[in-house]
This record gives structure tokens, C-alpha cells and sequence, in this order.
């Protein structure tokens, strides 16, 4: 006689959770998910999903995070590579993990930047993702400018909000394949973290102090 099939583990159902959730949210074209829903697709019993996500709110904010923690991770890794002794190179390196990042979890990405997410990312549990990268790239700029890099008097959170828009651009071009219309004989990843290097290198440039005036 066969053996049933052993249930899943928790774990291993939150993850399947996820992963269904995101194969939906591109099926669907929605941010608004019953557990009902992912369940069915899963072919589970809507109560184990319950004992691991109270409501459709806490399994969103579980996909939310999940892609901020792999973004987190691909950002350490790449920064870490880069030269210690200079803060402008670990930027442009930051810059390419974004990117990285965005072109390899490409519906993590278009659900994040989805305007429907504004307020689950507004969330303290989540939004401290988001700022340990921006505080991250405010103390790189604030080194270079402490190692004479930057002039002086430079503005770093604009700065910094200058870079993320810019970063965001190019992403957003890579997943909605503009990137590939505009420049189609190079990868659209490559041609990304040449325009962001030479964002970052000009603006490292045009803000030298004997260029930028006292």
C-alpha cells in the first residue's frame, strides 16, 4: 500500500506561500491576494496558510521583505568586493547590486516599485530595509567627501536622492525591456551600470573642489 505524502514543513510552505504569491501578482497583474487564493494555487487547506500568515497583509509584508532581505544580501556581497579605501568605487559598486538585483528579481522588483505598495513599504518592519541601504550610500558619499573626494559643501542627501532616482530609472528601464528598444546590441544590464558608473563618476567629478568653487 503507498505511504501518504508527508506534509510540508512550515518553512517550507511559507516559502512556496511566497513564491506562489509572486508567480500570481505577475499573473494577475494585482497587488491584492486572497490566502484563498494562494492556497488554491498551492492546492493546501487555507487553514495551514493561516497559522503562518494572520491575513493577506501579513503574507504581502512576508514577499515585501523577502525581496528587501535578497536585495540586502546582493548589495553586502558586491560592496564588500569593492575597494575599502575608496568610498566612490564602493558607490558605484552598490549601484551595480541594485541593478543586479532588479534584473535578476525582476517581479520582486515591479511589485515593490508598484505604487499600490507604498503604504506596505511605509511599514517600520520594512522601511528599515530601505534606509539601511540609503544610510549606506549617505556614508560612502560622506566619506568620499571627508577623503576630499566630493567638495566640501556638497549636499549628500541630495545627493543620495539624486543617485537612488537615477538607479531607480535605469531599473525600471530594464524590466519594462526600454532599455533593450534604446540599446539593442548590448545587454540591457551591461549598458545600465555604464550609465550608472558614469553618473556617479561625473557627479564625483563636477563636485571636485577646485571645480566646484569655494
Amino acid at each position: 500500500m503507498p505511504s501518504k505524502k508527508a506534509p510540508a514543513s512550515p518553512r517550507a510552505l511559507h516559502e512556496r506561500a511566497i513564491d506562489m504569491t509572486i508567480i500570481l501578482i505577475e499573473r494577475q497583474q494585482a497587488c491584492s491576494l486572497s490566502l484563498e487564493d494562494v492556497a488554491t494555487a498551492l492546492d493546501e487547506p487555507v487553514e495551514n496558510l493561516t497559522r503562518l500568515f494572520s491575513d493577506k497583509d501579513a503574507l504581502m509584508a512576508a514577499v515585501v521583505e523577502q525581496a528587501l532581505v535578497i536585495l540586502i544580501d546582493t548589495c553586502t556581497r558586491v560592496v564588500v568586493r569593492a575597494d575599502p579605501n575608496d568610498p566612490v568605487d564602493q558607490f558605484c559598486a552598490l549601484g551595480d547590486a541594485y541593478l543586479d538585483w532588479a534584473d535578476t528579481h525582476q517581479a520582486q522588483f515591479r511589485l515593490i516599485s508598484d505604487h499600490r505598495m507604498v503604504g506596505m513599504l511605509a511599514r517600520s518592519d520594512l522601511r528599515r530595509y530601505v534606509d539601511s541601504v540609503t544610510d549606506l550610500m549617505a556614508r560612502m558619499l560622506t566619506r568620499a567627501q571627508e577623503n576630499g573626494q566630493l567638495h566640501p559643501k556638497e549636499d549628500i542627501p541630495l545627493m543620495v536622492l539624486s543617485a537612488r532616482s537615477f538607479a531607480y530609472g535605469l531599473a525600471r528601464m530594464i524590466v519594462d525591456g526600454r532599455m533593450a528598444e534604446w540599446v539593442p546590441d548590448t545587454p540591457p544590464l551591461e549598458t545600465s551600470k555604464r550609465l550608472a558608473h558614469d553618473f556617479v563618476l561625473r557627479m564625483a567629478r563636477s563636485s571636485q573642489p577646485n571645480r566646484a568653487g569655494a
